[in-house]
């Protein structure tokens, strides 16, 4: 059987890129309901110079549920990237062009009962601690986002190839956390 991994980026270690004039949040991104449509000549970031850390290949950022890197790292994962729906994006930043990867394919698997988060009064999850899919969750793509409800839509889940083809080519920026 497959195991997932919820993927977030490493912050702590990493250069963070934020936003430079650019007003698009992750909804927006995600192409959920009132999103506006994305104009790629206003995507500029700009790395953090507060903090002067290392650049990595998948590049910490704000938004939620995408993924930022540099061209070369998606040529090389492009077996993954290429499945199911999703969107790619060139961003500008302050130092050198990144690609951002939007994946749109949603699978239904959250584990309610086994995983521990808060939610908010009308039942939407605000914040997870610990996500679960539910037993025996298996689907046709490596990389997907849940779509249970709304809160968890921005988690972005990986398959264990995904996850052992990112330590293979010993690339920097994301943390894994079993599910």
């Amino acid at each position: 059987m497959m195991n997932y991994w919820r993927i977030d980026p490493d912050s702590r270690n990493y250069c963070i890129l934020a936003d430079d004039r650019n007003d698009y949040g992750s909804q927006d991104f995600l192409e959920m309901e009132g999103a506006r449509k994305i104009d790629q000549n206003k995507l500029r970031f700009r790395f953090d110079d507060e903090r002067p850390l290392p650049i990595s290949d998948f590049v910490p950022t704000f938004q939620a549920g995408i993924l930022f890197a540099a061209p070369s790292v998606f040529e090389r994962l492009n077996r993954f990237f290429s499945q199911g729906r999703h969107t790619f994006y060139t961003a500008k930043t302050d130092k050198h062009d990144l690609k951002i990867y939007v994946p749109l394919e949603e699978r239904a698997g959250f584990d309610f009962l086994r995983s521990s988060y808060e939610k908010f009064e009308d039942g939407d999850i605000d914040q997870v601690f610990e996500l679960k899919l539910k037993a025996k969750f298996s689907t046709d793509v490596d990389i997907f986002r849940l779509k249970d409800n709304f809160g968890v839509r921005f988690y972005i889940i990986v398959s264990d190839n995904f996850k052992k083809m990112y330590e293979a080519f010993g690339f920097t920026g994301l943390r894994f956390t079993e599910t």
